[in-house]
Protein backbone atom coordinates (compact mmCIF):
# COMPACT_ATOMS: atom_id res chain seq x y z
CA UNK A 1 0.00 0.00 0.00
CA UNK A 2 1.35 3.40 -1.01
CA UNK A 3 1.27 6.30 1.41
CA UNK A 4 -0.97 9.30 0.76
CA UNK A 5 -0.10 12.89 1.67
CA UNK A 6 2.91 13.27 3.98
CA UNK A 7 0.81 15.58 6.19
CA UNK A 8 -2.83 14.76 5.31
CA UNK A 9 -4.44 17.80 6.95
CA UNK A 10 -1.94 20.44 5.88
CA UNK A 11 -1.36 19.05 2.37
CA UNK A 12 -5.07 18.65 1.59
CA UNK A 13 -5.76 22.19 2.86
CA UNK A 14 -3.05 23.63 0.59
CA UNK A 15 -4.39 21.70 -2.39
CA UNK A 16 -7.97 22.70 -1.55
CA UNK A 17 -7.05 26.39 -1.69
CA UNK A 18 -5.52 25.88 -5.15
CA UNK A 19 -8.55 23.93 -6.37
CA UNK A 20 -10.83 26.74 -5.17
CA UNK A 21 -8.66 29.29 -7.00
CA UNK A 22 -8.72 27.13 -10.12
CA UNK A 23 -12.55 27.14 -10.07
CA UNK A 24 -12.66 30.88 -9.29
CA UNK A 25 -10.26 31.66 -12.15
CA UNK A 26 -11.19 29.15 -14.86
CA UNK A 27 -8.93 28.18 -17.76
CA UNK A 28 -5.81 29.28 -15.87
CA UNK A 29 -3.41 26.53 -14.76
CA UNK A 30 -2.53 26.45 -11.06
CA UNK A 31 0.33 24.61 -9.39
CA UNK A 32 -0.65 21.77 -7.07
CA UNK A 33 1.51 22.19 -3.96
CA UNK A 34 1.29 18.61 -2.63
CA UNK A 35 1.42 15.49 -4.79
CA UNK A 36 0.97 12.11 -3.12
CA UNK A 37 2.19 8.79 -4.53
CA UNK A 38 -0.40 7.17 -6.76
CA UNK A 39 -0.96 3.67 -8.12
CA UNK A 40 -1.18 3.46 -11.91
CA UNK A 41 -2.98 4.46 -14.02
CA UNK A 42 -3.79 7.50 -11.85
CA UNK A 43 -1.19 10.27 -11.81
CA UNK A 44 -0.07 12.00 -8.60
CA UNK A 45 -1.90 15.14 -9.79
CA UNK A 46 -5.18 13.27 -10.18
CA UNK A 47 -4.68 11.54 -6.84
CA UNK A 48 -4.04 14.92 -5.18
CA UNK A 49 -7.44 16.14 -6.39
CA UNK A 50 -9.21 12.92 -5.38
CA UNK A 51 -7.67 12.79 -1.89
CA UNK A 52 -8.43 16.48 -1.36
CA UNK A 53 -12.07 16.44 -2.47
CA UNK A 54 -13.34 12.92 -1.84
CA UNK A 55 -14.40 11.11 1.30
CA UNK A 56 -16.83 8.41 2.40
CA UNK A 57 -19.79 10.51 1.19
CA UNK A 58 -18.56 11.08 -2.37
CA UNK A 59 -18.97 8.18 -4.79
CA UNK A 60 -16.23 7.93 -7.42
CA UNK A 61 -16.26 6.25 -10.83
CA UNK A 62 -12.92 5.09 -12.24
CA UNK A 63 -12.60 4.91 -16.01
CA UNK A 64 -9.88 2.34 -15.56
CA UNK A 65 -7.80 1.21 -12.71
CA UNK A 66 -7.49 -2.03 -10.95
CA UNK A 67 -7.41 -3.39 -7.47
CA UNK A 68 -4.42 -1.29 -6.36
CA UNK A 69 -6.06 2.02 -7.30
CA UNK A 70 -9.44 1.04 -5.85
CA UNK A 71 -7.84 -0.19 -2.63
CA UNK A 72 -5.73 3.00 -2.38
CA UNK A 73 -8.80 5.26 -2.64
CA UNK A 74 -10.87 3.20 -0.25
CA UNK A 75 -8.09 3.06 2.35
CA UNK A 76 -6.99 6.71 2.24
CA UNK A 77 -10.32 8.47 1.57
CA UNK A 78 -12.99 5.90 2.42
CA UNK A 79 -14.39 6.60 -1.03
CA UNK A 80 -17.16 4.34 -2.31
CA UNK A 81 -16.57 3.28 -5.91
CA UNK A 82 -19.52 3.03 -8.30
CA UNK A 83 -19.95 1.05 -11.52
CA UNK A 84 -21.63 3.70 -13.66
CA UNK A 85 -20.59 7.27 -14.49
CA UNK A 86 -24.07 8.64 -13.74
CA UNK A 87 -23.88 7.41 -10.12
CA UNK A 88 -20.63 9.29 -9.37
CA UNK A 89 -20.00 12.63 -7.70
CA UNK A 90 -16.45 12.48 -9.11
CA UNK A 91 -15.07 10.57 -12.08
CA UNK A 92 -11.41 9.86 -12.78
CA UNK A 93 -10.64 9.87 -16.50
CA UNK A 94 -7.20 8.36 -17.09
CA UNK A 95 -7.50 8.18 -20.91
CA UNK A 96 -9.14 11.32 -22.28
CA UNK A 97 -9.34 9.89 -25.79
CA UNK A 98 -11.50 7.00 -24.55
CA UNK A 99 -13.66 8.91 -22.07
CA UNK A 100 -17.41 8.23 -22.19
CA UNK A 101 -19.70 10.88 -23.72
CA UNK A 102 -20.37 13.73 -21.29
CA UNK A 103 -24.11 12.94 -21.27
CA UNK A 104 -23.39 9.61 -19.53
CA UNK A 105 -22.38 11.47 -16.36
CA UNK A 106 -24.81 12.94 -13.84
CA UNK A 107 -25.79 16.41 -15.05
CA UNK A 108 -27.83 17.39 -11.99
CA UNK A 109 -31.50 18.28 -12.22
CA UNK A 110 -33.23 21.68 -12.42
CA UNK A 111 -33.90 21.82 -8.67
CA UNK A 112 -30.45 20.47 -7.72
CA UNK A 113 -27.93 21.29 -10.46
CA UNK A 114 -25.12 20.64 -7.98
CA UNK A 115 -25.94 16.93 -8.06
CA UNK A 116 -23.72 16.43 -11.06
CA UNK A 117 -20.44 14.67 -11.70
CA UNK A 118 -17.15 16.53 -11.50
CA UNK A 119 -14.61 15.09 -13.92
CA UNK A 120 -10.92 14.79 -13.06
CA UNK A 121 -9.25 14.34 -16.44
CA UNK A 122 -5.61 13.39 -16.92
CA UNK A 123 -4.29 15.19 -20.01
CA UNK A 124 -0.96 15.53 -21.80
CA UNK A 125 -0.33 19.18 -20.96
CA UNK A 126 -1.75 22.57 -19.94
CA UNK A 127 -0.47 25.77 -21.57
CA UNK A 128 -1.58 29.22 -20.42
CA UNK A 129 -1.69 32.02 -22.99
CA UNK A 130 -2.00 29.74 -26.03
CA UNK A 131 -4.71 27.72 -27.70
CA UNK A 132 -8.44 28.19 -27.27
CA UNK A 133 -10.10 31.31 -25.93
CA UNK A 134 -12.48 31.11 -22.95
CA UNK A 135 -14.87 33.56 -21.25
CA UNK A 136 -17.32 33.48 -18.38
CA UNK A 137 -17.55 34.10 -14.64
CA UNK A 138 -14.13 34.58 -13.07
CA UNK A 139 -12.50 35.62 -16.38
CA UNK A 140 -11.93 39.26 -17.26
CA UNK A 141 -12.77 39.59 -20.97
CA UNK A 142 -11.20 36.32 -22.16
CA UNK A 143 -8.24 34.02 -21.51
CA UNK A 144 -6.35 31.57 -23.70
CA UNK A 145 -5.31 28.10 -22.69
CA UNK A 146 -4.38 24.91 -24.51
CA UNK A 147 -5.39 21.55 -23.06
CA UNK A 148 -3.39 18.83 -24.81
CA UNK A 149 -4.80 15.36 -25.29
CA UNK A 150 -8.57 15.94 -25.37
CA UNK A 151 -10.61 14.40 -28.16
CA UNK A 152 -12.28 16.90 -30.51
CA UNK A 153 -15.70 15.45 -29.59
CA UNK A 154 -15.24 16.69 -26.01
CA UNK A 155 -15.71 20.29 -27.16
CA UNK A 156 -18.81 19.43 -29.24
CA UNK A 157 -20.37 17.53 -26.33
CA UNK A 158 -19.57 20.35 -23.91
CA UNK A 159 -21.12 22.93 -26.28
CA UNK A 160 -24.28 20.81 -26.51
CA UNK A 161 -24.55 20.74 -22.71
CA UNK A 162 -24.18 24.54 -22.51
CA UNK A 163 -27.75 24.90 -23.77
CA UNK A 164 -28.93 22.98 -20.68
CA UNK A 165 -27.38 25.28 -18.05
CA UNK A 166 -27.51 25.17 -15.06
CA UNK A 167 -27.16 21.44 -15.74
CA UNK A 168 -23.81 20.06 -16.85
CA UNK A 169 -20.47 18.82 -15.62
CA UNK A 170 -17.50 20.65 -14.15
CA UNK A 171 -13.97 19.57 -15.02
CA UNK A 172 -10.54 19.57 -13.47
CA UNK A 173 -7.72 18.84 -15.93
CA UNK A 174 -4.40 17.69 -14.48
CA UNK A 175 -0.90 17.44 -15.94
CA UNK A 176 2.70 18.29 -15.02
CA UNK A 177 2.04 19.29 -11.37
CA UNK A 178 -0.80 21.58 -12.47
CA UNK A 179 -4.58 21.71 -12.37
CA UNK A 180 -6.94 23.72 -14.55
CA UNK A 181 -10.68 24.03 -13.92
CA UNK A 182 -13.44 24.47 -16.48
CA UNK A 183 -16.74 24.97 -14.69
CA UNK A 184 -19.89 24.42 -16.75
CA UNK A 185 -20.36 28.22 -16.94
CA UNK A 186 -17.08 28.79 -18.81
CA UNK A 187 -17.66 29.29 -22.53
CA UNK A 188 -15.34 28.42 -25.41
CA UNK A 189 -15.20 31.41 -27.76
CA UNK A 190 -14.83 31.24 -31.53
CA UNK A 191 -11.78 33.03 -32.91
Amino acid sequence: MLAAFADPVFDSQRNFRELLQAMARPAMPRALPSLPPSPAPATPEAMAVLLTLCDQATPVWLQAGGDALAQHLRFHAGTPLVDTPAAADFALIVDAQAMPPLETFALGDPRYPDRSTTLIVQVDGLHAGAGMRFAGPGIRDSVRCAIDGLPERFWRERAALAARLPLGVDCFFVAARQVLALPRTTRLLED
